[in-house]
């Protein structure tokens, strides 16, 4: 077996890093990256508004590996970054699903039940029904199935980097080296997790906030959702244009 000085080594590959960052925080890159950054900003006051809810601690840790996501990002760490991209989505589904029921979310956090997607995104009894929205906030129905679609569609283009297949939606490099293409990519992608995610935490929680807590996450909905009327009326909004 050959021998290395593998602190040499890594040393390398952390300037390697180092050599993409700088390229990821370039002039209009860095602009890209604030902007997919004010994500995490915002899940963070969803989870102020929410409050002492239990499972307020899985949005926490889904805010957590959005920056891990941002961070492997920068560095041309690009499979890892849509893989946590992934988590991030379906931490926050998950959390938003098991919301409803409190003994399964109770079994989750004590590792006694596993997450499983289908059952988060099923048609019929999943975040993105008929019968979740008619339960805590029915104006919304005509959009669920658009924002199921999303966020089916969006989970399986980043499972191309979970599962090792030969990715078609997501071409990633062969070697560690700044891939501008793959770079936009990823911010379009979270840009649809972002919104995906605002529409499901509204369709949960937005009818039971008080006019305070509302006030607090309208500048975000209004960015994020505004293009929704039922989102608009809520908030206390225009209903036209």
């Amino acid at each position: 077996m050959p021998s290395i000085d593998i602190t040499k080594y890594f040393n390398q590959l952390h300037w390697k890093c180092g050599e993409i960052l700088n390229q990821s925080t370039a002039e209009k890159n860095s602009e890209l990256i604030a902007k997919s950054h004010q994500f995490a900003f915002e899940l963070e006051s969803w989870c102020k508004s929410i409050g002492q809810r239990t499972e307020v601690e899985l949005f926490k840790i889904a805010t957590m590996e959005y920056e891990y996501a941002l961070l492997a990002l920068t560095q041309g760490h690009y499979r890892h970054s849509f893989k946590a991209l992934r988590l991030v989505l379906e931490l926050t589904l998950q959390a938003v699903y098991l919301s409803a029921n409190e003994i399964c979310l109770r079994e989750w956090l004590d590792n006694r039940i596993d997450t499983i997607w289908n059952s988060i995104i099923d048609e019929d009894n999943g975040v993105f029904s008929i019968r979740f929205s008619k339960a805590f906030f029915p104006d919304l129905a005509p959009h669920v199935l658009n924002y199921r679609g999303l966020a089916i569609l969006i989970y399986r283009e980043c499972s191309e980097c979970v599962h090792g297949n030969i990715p078609r939606h997501v071409p990633l490099p062969s070697s560690l080296d700044f891939n501008q293409e793959v770079f936009e990519l990823w911010h379009s992608k979270a840009d649809i997790v972002a919104m995906t995610l605002h529409f499901a935490l509204s369709l949960r929680y937005l009818s039971d906030f008080s006019e305070k807590e509302r006030i607090e996450i309208e500048p975000i909905l209004t960015d994020r959702l505004g293009h929704l009327v039922e989102i608009r009326r809520i908030l206390g909004g225009p209903t036209k244009g």
